[in-house]
């Protein structure tokens, strides 16, 4: 069934063409994941569709919708916090009924355990979707097409966000093997062009063996030759202006890291902290173990909103009884980006201090989408997106040994969140941070914080080895459970009639240790 069909869809901003895509249409069933670089259209999309910005375009809907925005600045004067505005925006969206939602970023503030939630029910959805998200794990989930945005053009990849990438890996391939085919038939046709031309110009004078009385005997037949090797460049000249350009694909973005003087720690733990805890109006928040930081780890804070992940960052960084490691300079990423200087522009920030060179870096602001005349920018003159992308070069082009971020993926588009992952994989240093991309922490920490039942357990690997060992300690915990029943039964029918051989205190230490182990499943 079709729910909307759009020709001729085009929108202009003064004489910048956003976008101009000929023909879009929505089935009934359609799960599509719209993406594209910040800045190209892909929100101007949505509002021209259902007319809150004026477009050229015929638009003709066959069904109901729902548009979701984006969630901007205006919910710091709200009493919700920013997920739970989400929550209340989506509540409303699925409870709405209509055929078609129009999702703008609706994991913005939300954590794992309800993007988990929103997956559930958009993959049980029964019309159709159209999502914006930076969330490539949702994407994948969720998603059966992906529509890219580029170029001021509309392109559809019929999979999710993986295929899409794949997609896009062969296509740059192909066309890469194309243009060195090209390029080794240009060069042939232009060598041989300039052969034939050289060999032409040389038939005007005599060979240094034939004098001038046999060269005006053989002249006739020396024009005669150069004619026809002239015909032949001629040829070879026409061949190489009809071969079809092809054009040299944009080479993958790679980068590393120069540090002219990266300041070494020559000790394993960077950050050794006693036990933590921390009450708000008289309720616990968490209580930690001893946590450590291994010099060049990747450690990932991940738990719920409102666990207390940004709250025990501060903790550890003012609190007197955590040993810090000599030499150590930290870099603090914060979510509110209060400290950045208004008035310098983006490369005077960047070069404060900075131990690398400038060419190094213009490159890390290039990766980044920081281009030429970015750079020149006053930092008060920034996007939010933008004044993420400075920050973060700020970090990575200074003397820094340890990075502490606070969820340094907000407002970045996919592409500057794989370019945060390359530049944090590139980094020699030790990285701490917390973030609710799942692809992120899976592509980048090495180490997990994990918050859970108001403490924090600390796990060595990734978070695809964490997620094996939960799902194998589940898949035993069925008879496990049986085993700790059964005993505690027992114990409890020992401790109400104790016989006299019967050690009480140890029955009843027993008994405490199964109680815990079974509140743990």
């Amino acid at each position: 069934m079709l729910f909307l069909q759009a020709h001729q869809l085009k929108c202009m901003i003064k004489d910048r063409i956003i976008f101009d895509i000929p023909e879009l249409k929505l089935y009934k069933g359609d799960r599509i994941g719209l993406v594209g670089k910040n800045g190209v259209g892909k929100s101007l999309l949505f509002k021209g569709l259902i007319g809150e910005f004026e477009v050229d375009a015929v638009i003709s809907w066959y069904g109901s919708f729902t548009y979701v925005k984006q969630l901007d600045s205006e919910y710091a004067n709200s009493s919700l916090s920013g997920g739970e505005q989400t929550l209340k925006r989506l509540e409303e969206a699925f409870a709405a009924e209509a055929d078609i939602l129009l999702l703008d970023e609706p994991t913005n503030h939300l954590d794992w355990k309800r993007i988990e939630d929103l997956e559930n029910r958009l993959m049980t959805f029964k019309g159709a979707f159209v999502i914006v998200s930076h969330d490539r794990s949702l994407l994948d989930k969720v998603c059966t097409e992906i529509w890219e945005i580029a170029d001021g053009r509309l392109t559809s990849y019929k999979g999710n966000y993986s295929f899409y990438e794949e997609e896009k890996k062969r296509q740059w391939e192909l066309q890469n093997e194309a243009y060195e085919k090209y390029e080794k038939e240009k060069q042939r046709l232009l060598k041989r062009y300039r052969d034939k031309q050289e060999q032409a110009k040389g038939m005007t004078k005599p060979p240094s063996r034939m004098g001038n009385s046999e060269w005006q005997l053989y002249k006739n037949k020396a024009s005669a030759k150069k004619g026809k090797i002239e015909r032949v460049a001629k040829v070879v000249k026409e061949r190489l202006d009809r071969l079809e350009e092809v054009k040299k694909p944009v080479e993958p973005d790679k980068i590393i890291l120069e540090y002219l003087s990266f300041t070494e720690i020559h000790r394993s733990h960077l950050i050794m902290t006693p036990e933590l805890s921390k009450s708000f109006s008289q309720k616990k928040l968490y209580t930690t173990p001893r946590l450590t930081v291994t010099k060049g780890s990747k450690t990932a804070i991940i738990g719920p909103n409102g666990c207390g992940k940004t709250t025990l960052l501060k903790q550890i960084f003012s609190n007197d009884g955590v040993e810090l490691a000599q030499n150590l300079k930290i870099g603090f990423f914060e979510q509110q980006l209060e400290h950045l200087p208004t008035e310098q522009t983006v490369l005077d920030y960047l070069s404060h201090e900075s131990t690398m060179s400038q060419t190094m870096i213009r490159t890390v602001l290039g990766r980044l989408r920081l281009k030429e005349d970015d750079v020149k920018k006053k930092m008060k003159a920034l996007s939010g997106g933008e004044r993420v992308k400075a920050a973060f070069a700020k970090l990575v082009t200074t003397d820094y040994n340890l990075l502490v971020l606070d969820e340094p993926t907000n407002h970045l588009d996919i592409d500057a969140i794989e370019a945060v992952e390359d530049l944090l994989l590139a980094y020699p240093g030790t990285v701490l941070f917390t973030s609710h991309d799942r692809r992120f922490v899976d592509q980048v920490a090495d180490h997990l914080w994990i918050f859970h039942n108001e403490t924090v357990e600390p796990f060595t690997g990734t978070i695809l080895e964490w997620n094996q060992r939960k799902n194998q300690v589940e898949e035993k915990n069925p008879e496990e459970k049986l085993l700790l029943e059964t005993r505690l039964t027992e114990l409890i029918s020992r401790l109400s009639m104790p016989s006299p051989k019967d050690d009480v205190a140890t029955l009843d230490r027993e008994y405490q240790q199964i109680l815990e182990k079974l509140k743990l499943m």
